[in-house]
């Protein structure tokens, strides 16, 4: 199955450990936790995340193609409402919320695991509404390897045929006795974005002012003492320079450059006495941003100082306990917002009891204070177990306080509000897991109340963001995995219904309608063919109706996007590969008059030398 059943990966490192621990807890969980592994992840060649993401059936908000904004839709939620967390640090912009997935080198993933909604068992963030997105980056092997991908996009652009060209390297290696390890990766990305669209005439035209140039390098040192304990210090730095086009029909671009790097430092020791784990990261990091338009010349400077602690209590077959507490400090310069610091202090903790082999109940709390607004955030969840399969039943409260942009903005058209007070709901979540090898499958039925949700309104003239936004949620997720034939054959089927209400009595105007960009329907299906010299993967992408305003007056028509791919294993240290996307030449937009490309092809081939 592809649901894990093992703690928070970012409590616990060691594989071996994790499989004694989990053997020990009774294998329950009682979230829904998606985990794509490393080979799923290679196999994929996606140029970012969220590319991935979409093919495991999750919407993606998305303004271009490579390098451009794009973001994740989860449960109807996006920007903040979805945390990112790498290596046990949450990474969201505190100023404006979301989290940059091009800045991840995708070929330095080890393992990705999605939490869908608010109900979320690990220690290491707490602040999810529509989910979280757990990220775990490789570590160095018992071997030497230097590994590369190089490759090269065509939109069919006649004008310009070689579009895009993306080259990342990898090296790992055991120094010192094999107790020490170290790896280094970097990474270029050069691309003009000069795709083909159909425009609102319907013919083709070619996209301009998009051209994208982006770079990263990271570089990682772990030790492993005697007792057990690890110590590692890692330094990830990013670099883009992004052409962002309006509209379809605007003439106005912009320029943006992002400079973002990430220190973290990791003290822990996953296994004491075979009772308890810990874990220690402290974090520095730094966000610059620069745009410059016609309108706008702004600078954005964040400093963060994150430290968090994550204590895991599993010696006892009847109980398990875990507690975290994490501190961040934001320290802001910003042409906008002005020079504001913020101050976030998060405790939880994780109870768990197990009544007998087929009963358990987890109850997840936790306490957080940001500036003058504190919550307190309790959940609780039960599983039972039968021969056939495991029921999850869960309910929670959602909070989520508000970002710097929200609380300090600061121009002539718009202010931001200090007086804003935390978004906040409750949700429930009843899911069932199959344990039947003819019928692996996973179903949740949703349904999430959620209110002061912050909206930006024209008072006056002048915009201001207020509490005055409720909603209602009722939906389902359903995921399907079963290989065929020895596993020559692999058949993947995720999707999501979603339905939403807008709850404003005060607007008359919305009352009952859905909310914008939240589509009815999202699913992906993929096909994956696996031999010894070769590998194939089709996959088809829906997604549904979406409203271009809460007034539901008008709407995005629903899309497909099928996309293939073929990889040859013949070669002992290459591998050669071919990707097509959209290959329906499906005219389609994630966000209103922002069109995204018809046709593309990329070659590439990913090169891997291993040694002693």
């Amino acid at each position: 199955m592809f649901y894990s059943h093992a703690q928070d990966g970012a409590v616990i490192t060691d594989e071996a450990v994790i499989e004694q621990w989990t053997e020990r807890a009774g294998k329950t969980v009682v979230e829904q936790r998606l985990e794509i592994g490393e080979e799923e992840i290679e196999n994929a060649h996606a140029e970012n995340l969220t590319n991935f993401l979409q093919r495991k059936g999750v919407q993606i908000l998305s303004y271009g193609s490579y390098g451009l904004e794009s973001k994740p839709s989860v449960r109807g939620f996006t920007d903040e409402t979805v945390r990112v967390v790498i290596d046990g640090i949450c990474v969201n912009n505190p100023q404006y919320g979301t989290f940059d997935f091009s800045s991840i080198n995708m070929n330095q993933i080890e393992k990705i695991e999605i939490v869908k909604g608010g109900f979320t068992e690990g220690v290491s963030d707490e602040g999810s509404v529509g989910g979280t997105v757990y990220i775990t980056m490789k570590k160095s092997g018992d071997k030497k390897e230097l590994s590369s991908d190089t490759s090269v996009k065509t939109y069919f652009n006649k004008n310009f045929p070689i579009d895009t060209f993306r080259q990342t390297l990898n090296f790992s290696s055991p120094i010192i006795d094999s107790k020490t390890f170290f790896s280094a990766a970097a990474g270029l990305g050069l691309a003009k974005n000069l795709y083909l669209y159909k425009d609102y005439k319907d013919e083709i035209a070619q996209r301009e002012n998009s051209s994208v140039w982006d770079s990263s390098a990271s570089i990682s040192v772990s030790h492993f003492f005697e007792n057990g304990i690890k110590l590692s210090a890692s330094d990830s730095l990013y670099a883009g320079n992004k052409n962002c086009p309006g509209t379809e029909t605007s003439l106005d671009s912009s320029l943006q450059k992002d400079y973002d790097n990430r220190l973290i430092l990791n003290v822990s020791n996953p296994n004491v006495n075979d009772i308890f784990s810990w874990e220690n990261n402290l974090a520095y990091i730094t966000n610059i941003r620069f745009l410059d338009s016609n309108t706008e010349h702004s600078a954005h400077y964040i400093n963060s100082l994150a430290y968090a602690a994550y204590f895991s209590y599993f010696g006892n077959s009847f109980f398990n306990q875990d507690a975290g507490f994490s501190f961040d400090g934001v320290f802001l310069d910003s042409t906008d917002d002005g020079k504001h610091n913020q101050f976030t202090f998060t405790l939880k903790s994780n109870s768990k009891l197990f009544f007998d082999s087929d009963w358990s109940l987890t109850v997840p709390l936790a306490f957080k204070f940001q500036g003058k607004n504190f919550a307190f955030v309790p959940k609780i969840g039960v599983n039972k177990k039968f021969s056939f399969g495991e029921f999850n039943i869960n309910a929670y409260r959602m909070i989520q306080f508000p970002n710097m942009d929200d609380l300090y903005w600061s121009s002539s058209y718009a202010n931001g509000n200090p007086d804003l007070l935390p978004e906040d709901g409750w949700g429930g979540e009843i899911g069932f897991n199959s344990f039947l090898d003819f019928l692996p499958f996973s179903v949740s039925v949703f349904t999430n109340y959620y209110r002061n949700k912050i909206q930006w309104s024209s008072i006056s003239g002048s915009w201001r963001p207020e509490n005055v936004a409720s909603a209602f949620y009722v939906g389902f997720d359903f995921d399907f995995e079963k290989s065929f034939f020895n596993d020559i054959l692999t058949i993947k089927f995720n999707c999501e219904f979603l339905h939403t209400m807008l709850l404003d009595k005060n607007n008359s105007l919305t009352y009952g309608k859905r909310i914008m960009w939240t589509p009815d329907f999202v699913a992906s299906l993929i096909f994956d063919l696996n031999f010894d010299l070769w590998n194939m993967s089709v996959d088809a992408n829906y997604t549904g109706l979406r409203y271009i305003s809460n007034l539901n007056a008008a709407y995005m028509k629903p899309y497909v996007l099928l996309n293939a791919s073929a990889s040859f294993k013949g070669f002992k240290v290459a591998t050669p590969y071919l990707k097509l996307e959209n290959i329906l030449f499906q005219d389609y937009e994630a966000v209103e008059s922002y069109p995204m490309p018809l046709m593309s092809m990329t070659l590439g081939c990913s090169l891997k030398f291993e040694w002693d």
